[in-house]
C-alpha cells in the first residue's frame, strides 16, 4: 500500500479497527489535579483510555474533554473511555495514592493541523 493511501482510508478509525499506534502510560501524583491535553502534550487524541486509581482509602475524579460532569472512581478501581475521542482529560487523585492513565492515542494527521491553521487564518492574521 503506497504512503498516500493510508491518509485517504475509507472509514473511520474506532477501537475495533485502530491498531495499537501510540500508546502512552502518565502517573498523576497523590493529592493533585492535572489536566492532560493530548493534543498538546502527545500530538494526537486519545481513542481509548484506562483509568486507575491507585488510591486504597480515597476516591479519584476525572473529567474528560472540558465536560463539567465529575466521573468517581473508587478506591482501588479503575474506569475505562472507548469508542470515543478525548482531547483533555482532568484527574483529581486522592491523598494516600496516585492515579495511572492508560491511553492509546492516534497521531493527528496533516489534514487535521492545516485546517486547524485555516480556521483561525480566518479570524485574522496574528
Amino acid at each position: 500500500m503506497a504512503p498516500h493511501s493510508i491518509r485517504n482510508m475509507p472509514f473511520k478509525y474506532n477501537v475495533s479497527n485502530l491498531p495499537l499506534l501510540f500508546p502512552i502510560t502518565q502517573i498523576i501524583p497523590a493529592n493533585t489535579t492535572q489536566t492532560i491535553s493530548f493534543p498538546d502534550q502527545f500530538a494526537g487524541r486519545a481513542v481509548a483510555l484506562k483509568i486507575r486509581n491507585n488510591d486504597g482509602a480515597n476516591d479519584l475524579t476525572y473529567t474528560w474533554n472540558l465536560n463539567p460532569q465529575q466521573n468517581i472512581i473508587a478506591s482501588s478501581s479503575f474506569d475505562t473511555i472507548d469508542g470515543t475521542t478525548v482531547n483533555y482529560l482532568t484527574v483529581t487523585t486522592g491523598a494516600a495514592g496516585t492515579g495511572t492513565v492508560q491511553a492509546q492515542v492516534l497521531p493527528i494527521t496533516e489534514n487535521e493541523v492545516i485546517a486547524l491553521r485555516q480556521s483561525i487564518k480566518s479570524f485574522g492574521e496574528f
